[in-house]
């Protein structure tokens, strides 16, 4: 839900016919399950993207968000075998890639 909520938030400022957010699953050569979550938003910067799992990290304004939900999102995802990447640009949006073992 956090990634969702990202993404959405990511899109402020445009309207409706500029805002496109996509959730796209599939399995990966290596066997793995992938999951998307992408926007066309206003992107991160380098320093940004390379901080954005960090607990507390946020670029929302002070009340906007405690900067949680990444770094939550990496720590449920990693307990459970995976990884997660992000892809961003700025102005050009963002994709958030969680990759999760396969269950037996």
């Amino acid at each position: 839900m956090n990634l969702l909520t990202n993404a959405a938030q990511a899109l402020e400022g445009r309207t409706p016919a500029e805002s496109e957010l996509r959730i796209a699953t599939r399995l990966t050569a290596a066997g793995e399950v992938l999951i998307e979550v992408k926007d066309n938003g206003r992107g991160m910067e380098e320093e940004e993207a390379r901080r954005a799992l960090e607990p507390f990290f946020t670029t929302r304004p002070v009340g906007g968000g405690a900067g949680l939900g990444l770094s939550v999102a990496h720590g449920i995802i990693t307990a459970l075998g995976g990884r997660i990447e992000v892809e961003t640009a700025p102005g050009q949006g963002a994709a958030v890639r969680v990759f999760l073992p396969v269950a037996a």
